[in-house]
């Protein structure tokens, strides 16, 4: 009786059993030819003995399903990045599509269910978010209230909404960009959309104040930050204190100062009860730092220092109004006659009837101004309400929501800079920033410190708990909190 022969197991020619893909003892179901980033990468079947042919590596390797999902969110994060930095490029730059809205209002809005969530993680931001919902609303209101007694423009109210609403969104996409990208970058990004807006605005009697001025502080300062020396930024701060004095530009070599001054305080060695200042103290210390180089820059306009003009232009505003600030700023009077004219506001595309005009020009009859001028008639409350006022706008375009939220973005501000000042972390371009914008908001229109106010308000602003872009965030950037809580906010 003869014995069966051995039967041996099937393999492909060329692959010795126990030796291929998905078998020995740690083989598993999901183990074989083409799973996993392995696959393809083993030797393929050739012909063992009776064949002729050796085994060939494969040339093109397959990824798995695991690795395929990581590579396809890797890039899609690096196309949001880059629509991010293409959107707040365009926050700065304010190009028009139509009735008063930009690009960068078009792209901030359609990005917000990404930036929302890390922006919110700032602190003051979600008030501010909710703050400027109902101030839009309001203004909306008003307006369609308004239309029996004045004469009211759609596309005004449009124009006005945006620019409220480009505000925040033009923070909230700088917020979102910081766990990876330096400030010095999305300085740089926003700058240079800033100085294109300023190449399209015509010929002004004072170009270097309403024009180049600020978009040229901001892309210095965050050129210099990336140098990464803060005696570099403050030389050049004193750089543009030089500059706007020359250029007959008494505000901005005001703001340049006491920016400057606020950073070489900050570089002291103060004791601890010092550095950490409250919110109040912070605003008593800037108060103190603008009265003095209020003071010093009247007495030099006024002595002929800063050039002919500047002296005579001073001397009729000091005789005229008793005061260089009342005399320069009438609108300040106009904007008291209107809130005591109609409290509540007039909208965000409400035009003043003869009857409002005539309650501001009384109003600024008594600061001794002559209200009967083309500017009063046609920039002030021609085609639109403009009070020469950040807080002034905000109130008369979106009633008492407006005011609050204006005074909101103050505080916020404020608060931030006090954060900062307690642990060194101001930068230069942070202090140029925000003294444009607390100036503008008391004493310009805000249609003029909307950019540069997103762009204080993305930098300074100070997160509660970690935050990341997409899950993202750059290597070193520092563990929240960035900076102690005030000992004003504490109590």
């Amino acid at each position: 009786m003869s014995t069966p022969a051995r039967q041996e197991p099937r393999t492909e020619p060329g692959i010795r059993p126990g030796t291929g893909p998905g078998t020995g003892p740690d083989a598993g179901p999901e183990d074989g030819p083409e799973d996993g980033p392995e696959a393809g990468s083993r030797y393929q079947a050739g012909s063992g003995s009776g064949s002729g042919r050796s085994p060939v590596p494969s040339t093109a390797p397959r990824l798995g399903p695991a690795a395929r999902r990581r590579y396809a969110n890797l890039v899609l994060r690096w196309l949001l990045l880059a629509v991010a930095v293409v959107a707040v490029l365009n926050a700065g730059l304010r190009v028009e599509v139509g009735a008063g809205v930009t690009t960068g209002h078009v792209l901030g809005l359609a990005l917000l269910p990404l930036w929302m969530a890390t922006a919110a993680r700032y602190r003051h931001v979600p008030a501010l978010l909710l703050l400027t919902a109902a101030a839009v609303l309001t203004g909306v209101w008003l307006t369609a209230a308004s239309a029996g007694a004045y004469e009211v423009s759609a596309s005004m109210t449009v124009q006005n909404a945006a620019l409220l609403a480009g505000i925040v969104t033009g923070a909230g996409l700088i917020l979102w960009l910081r766990p990876v990208l330096s400030e010095w970058q999305i300085g740089l990004v926003y700058g240079l959309g800033l100085l294109a807006e300023a190449t399209t605005i015509p010929g002004l009697d004072n170009p270097w104040k309403y024009q180049w001025g600020m978009p040229l502080a901001v892309l210095a300062l965050a050129a210099v930050q990336a140098l990464n020396s803060r005696l570099a930024g403050v030389l050049t701060l004193l750089a543009f204190v030089v500059a706007s004095a020359l250029q007959d530009s008494r505000s901005l070599t005001g703001m340049f100062l006491v920016a400057a001054l606020v950073l070489a305080l900050q570089a002291l060695p103060l004791p601890r009860r010092l550095r950490h200042l409250g919110a109040g103290r912070v605003v008593l210390l800037v108060g103190v730092l603008g009265l003095a180089a209020y003071e010093l820059f009247t007495r030099l306009a006024l002595s002929g220092v800063l050039g002919l003009s500047t002296q005579l232009r001073t001397q009729e505003q000091a005789l005229r109004a008793g005061s260089v600030l009342l005399g320069g700023r009438p609108e300040m009077g106009a904007t008291a006659g209107l809130f005591l004219h109609r409290p509540e506001g007039f909208g965000a595309g409400t035009v003043l009837n003869p009857e409002g005009i005539a309650a501001a020009q009384q109003a600024m009859g008594r600061l001794n101004y002559d209200p009967d001028n083309g500017y009063v008639y046609n920039y002030m409350f021609g085609r639109s309400l403009e009070v020469h006022s950040g807080l002034g706008d905000l109130w008369a375009m979106f009633g008492l929501p407006g005011l609050v939220l204006g005074l909101l973005l103050v505080w916020a501000l404020v608060d931030a800079l006090a954060r900062r000042f307690s642990t060194r972390s101001l930068t230069p371009l942070q202090g140029a920033a925000l003294l444009f914008t607390l100036w503008t908001m008391f004493f310009g229109p805000l249609y003029t410190v909307a950019p540069i106010l997103s762009l204080c308000l993305g930098l300074m602003l100070v997160p509660r708990g970690e935050v990341r872009f997409l899950g993202l965030r750059r290597p070193g950037l520092p563990t929240p909190p960035e900076a102690p809580e005030p000992k004003a906010a504490r109590r």
